[in-house]
């Protein structure tokens, strides 16, 4: 299961940028940061005098996330120009938090060396992909971009295990939450490309996917995927995608909701999913988008999480298949069911 792309790639990307933050901590000891103007602070490190309370914690990390989840947004959507927009106030949010940090450095707190790495890595990786979109070199782009999206999101885990859900919820900026439903927690995800949109929890890591997948090779594609990198919550794993269903039934003008659900059914097995487990099929008791829509619920051993519990829900729209699927560990599938069920009840096809 991608959860976090290529692993390989990654190591030696962040391996390239650990080296470049250890340069620029040795350069913040040694001068004063000057103060930069951004939108909001992005996150002061915590167990410092500047991050003494929970509201600042939790709001801050907010901002920056979400201007990344738009930058995201925009590339997979073709706005390039948008893209960089979202990234460069996403700079600004970063290098005003490690400005923070110097200024608490120069203080004398112990632990701010320490705690800069994570805002600064995140910084690197923003810059790169502004590089690459302004190069068009898209293929780095979409690997910055995911690598940063992890390291915020693995921070806000971070930051809001130490905070009550009552105060995450009085702290959601509503500057950047005009797209997220009354309780803070969820907010909007567009891709104008493939013409759908969904509600997602605004804590969740995005994935920027669109590549081939599907029981027909290339007639498929996985558009993006949505997870909580936390493995003691059992890794929740939320991802969409389109079928070109004239490619996988060359020889049929219009397909059922029978066929394509017999069709995913034939490659649903012991290949693809070790140790599968059919539990439930059935084309009538879901429904997508306000169509009608099959569900295939299954369980598989991965070789790394251990059994995994799975949720498949697919339509029909304008002659394309459209599914979302949600998948968690065993034990928490239950547990991250609710929010599964609300970003599938969200989940539309743009006209």
């Amino acid at each position: 299961m991608p959860i976090v792309g290529a692993v390989v790639v990654q190591f030696k990307i962040l391996s390239n940028i650990m080296i470049t933050i250890l340069c620029s901590l040795l350069v913040f000891q040694l001068t004063v940061v000057v103060s930069l103007c951004g939108y909001a602070t992005y996150i002061q490190p915590l167990g410092t005098a500047a991050a003494t309370t929970t509201t600042t914690a939790m709001k801050l990390p907010t901002v920056a996330k979400m201007l990344v989840d738009k930058a995201i947004q925009e590339f997979q959507s073709n706005n390039i120009n948008n893209a960089i927009t979202y990234l460069q106030g996403a700079e600004q949010e970063l290098s005003s938090s490690l400005a923070i940090a110097g200024n608490n450095l120069n203080n004398n707190s112990a632990s701010v060396s320490t705690s800069m790495a994570e805002p600064l890595t995140i910084l690197l990786l923003v810059k790169n992909s502004i590089q690459a979109l302004d190069s068009a070199d898209y293929g780095k782009v979409q690997k910055y971009l995911n690598l940063a999206e992890q390291e915020l999101g693995r921070n806000m885990i971070d930051v809001s295990s130490s905070l009550n859900p009552q105060t995450i919820i009085s702290t959601s900026n509503p500057t950047y939450n005009n797209n997220s439903n009354n309780n803070g927690f969820f907010s909007t995800y567009t891709n104008t490309k493939h013409g759908i949109k969904l509600q997602y929890p605004h804590n969740w890591v995005i994935e920027a996917d669109d590549y081939a997948t599907g029981a027909a090779g290339k007639a498929g594609n996985q558009i993006a995927s949505f997870y909580l990198s936390d493995v003691n919550n059992g890794l929740p794993f939320f991802r969409i995608g389109t079928d070109d269903l004239t490619k996988e039934f060359p020889n049929l003008q219009k397909v059922s909701i029978n066929q394509y659900l017999n069709r995913s059914l034939v490659h649903k097995n012991s290949t693809g999913f070790p140790g599968f487990s059919l539990i439930e099929s059935d084309a009538n008791s879901m429904r997508l988008s306000n169509s009608s829509a099959y569900t295939i619920v299954w369980t598989y051993t991965h070789p790394t999480y251990g059994m995994r519990k799975s949720i498949e829900i697919a339509t029909i729209l304008g002659g394309r298949g459209y599914f979302v699927d949600y998948t968690a560990a065993g034990p928490n599938f239950s547990k991250f069911l609710s929010v599964a069920e609300k970003m599938i009840e969200s989940f539309q096809k743009m006209k």
